[in-house]
This record gives structure tokens, C-alpha cells and sequence, in this order.
């Protein structure tokens, strides 16, 4: 599970410039070449903001070519439009438009990857930000580098989540998706699988779950292998949002007791 440390709610304009300079003074050649890799293009109702984050992003070595208020006014050059796009959005404070402009640039944008820069109390949309098509979902934090790392990480693939997302995803999820029952959406998952899942749900490691079921880490690795297979999604964060999202998490997972079953299991 791809986790990042930005911190509490800051703006990132804190400190930018003396950061960015520390950061591009120290970065190597390749870490440079590979944020170049991507044509980089900022999204959010602030000029302003935009702008500070050009400037921090430009200065750690990222190829920024556009800043733009709307998808719309998104106008990428013809020879850039095989290359991988990475579109940053400053949600401000209207999350919902954001999630609508995440929609629209993976309709034209079908491969590029989307990281929604938020506040930390924005979570009631944040399984329709993923649903939209998000690749990572990160707090404004004053720390730059971590910020930067997560970037990168969601450039390689991955699904990047602050570590206090997954839990309040849980505690609200019942208000954003009905109620549905395991077997009903499923069936090919074997009854170990989904026992697995739930745990992988509730973030623990591979050796603990093996600890919780009573089997080799061994073998744990290779029934999550075969669980993200069955599911479709590619990493443990993508398949904990699918089975909040389907029902396989009951209650709040993340407040169970020690030894305790997760619920919907057999004692």
C-alpha cells in the first residue's frame, strides 16, 4: 500500500522557494530525466496557487506545460499527446467540481495519470475521486520532498493515499454506497481469498495476516497475487478501496480488537 507523510493541512506556498531550490540543487540527472519524462499540466480555480506550484515543480525538475482552470482550456500540443501526461488538480475548496474535471480529462486523456491535491477534511468524495479515474490523493502539506516522491510514485503506477484516508473512507463509506452482501458481487473469490482481503482491507502486512489465519506469509503472497488478479485492480490500495466499495468490509475494520474476527467471518 502506497502511503505518504505530507503532514498536517498547509499550503504549499510555505517555503517553496527555498525548497525547491534545496531539492533541484540536489537531485541527479536521472530522477530529472524521468520528471521530464512527463509533460506536466496544473489544474485548480487559483492562479495564484498554480503558479506557486509551477514554480516548486519546475524548480525539482518536472516539464509543466500548462495551468489551466478547466480541462477544457487544457490545449496540448500534437507532438505531446503520445507522451504520458500527469495533471496535478488544487481541488480548493470544491471537490465535487474537481472530481467533474478528473472525469473529462481521462475521457480525452485515457492513459494519463491524475493526483488531486486536497484538504484533509475533504473526505466524503474521496471514493468518487478514485472512481473518476485518480491516481493519488495528497494533502497540502509543508514537507516538500515526500510530496514530490508520491508525485513520482504515481508516475511509475502506483496508487498513492495519505495514511488517514483508507480508515475514513471506512467510517463513511455507508453513506456513499449501499449496502451490498459479499457473495453477491464475488463468487470468484474462494472463502480464504476473501478473509484475506478483509484483512489486506484493514492495511495489516502479509505477515500478520498469515499470524491472524494460521498459514505461511508464503502462501499469504500468493493468494493476494491471484486476489488482485480476480479483481482487476494492480496494488493492495486499489484492492482495499474495491472491497470497501463492494461490501466485503463491514463496520470499521480498523477499530476491531486484537485477535477479534473481522466481521462477516466465522469464529
Amino acid at each position: 500500500m502506497s502511503v505518504c507523510e505530507t503532514g498536517g493541512h498547509e499550503t504549499l506556498a510555505q517555503n517553496d522557494q527555498e525548497q525547491g531550490a534545496e531539492l533541484a540543487g540536489s537531485q541527479p540527472d536521472d530522477e530529472r530525466a524521468f520528471r521530464r519524462a512527463f509533460a506536466t499540466a496544473l489544474l485548480g480555480p487559483n492562479f495564484l496557487v498554480l503558479e506557486g506550484l509551477k514554480g516548486i515543480l519546475s524548480a525539482a525538475g518536472f516539464r509543466v506545460i500548462a495551468a489551466v482552470s478547466r480541462v477544457n482550456d487544457l490545449d496540448v500540443a500534437p507532438e505531446l499527446q503520445q507522451q504520458p501526461i500527469l495533471l496535478i488538480v488544487n481541488a480548493a475548496e470544491d471537490l465535487r467540481d474537481a472530481v467533474r474535471q478528473i472525469e473529462l480529462f481521462k475521457e480525452r486523456y485515457e492513459n494519463g495519470r491524475v493526483v488531486l491535491l486536497a484538504d484533509p477534511g475533504q473526505f466524503a468524495e474521496i471514493p468518487a475521486v478514485f472512481r473518476a479515474g485518480a491516481n493519488g490523493y495528497l494533502y497540502m502539506g509543508p514537507s516538500l520532498e515526500p510530496f514530490i516522491k508520491a508525485l513520482e510514485l504515481v508516475m511509475l503506477g502506483e496508487t498513492v493515499l495519505p495514511k488517514a484516508i483508507l480508515p475514513l473512507i471506512l467510517e463513511h463509506k455507508d453513506d456513499l454506497r449501499a449496502p451490498k452482501t459479499p457473495d453477491s458481487f464475488a463468487p470468484q473469490l474462494s472463502r480464504r481469498e476473501k478473509l484475506i482481503l478483509r484483512h489486506l482491507a484493514e492495511g495489516l502486512a502479509n505477515k500478520v495476516i498469515a499470524s491472524e489465519i494460521g498459514i505461511a506469509q508464503a502462501t499469504v503472497k500468493v493468494h493476494v497475487k491471484s486476489i488482485l488478479t480476480k479483481i482487476g485492480v494492480v496494488n493492495r490500495t486499489q484492492a482495499a478501496i474495491w472491497a470497501m466499495n463492494n461490501g466485503l468490509v463491514v463496520g470499521d475494520p480498523m477499530k476491531r480488537a486484537p485477535g477479534q474476527k473481522p466481521p462477516g467471518t466465522k469464529q
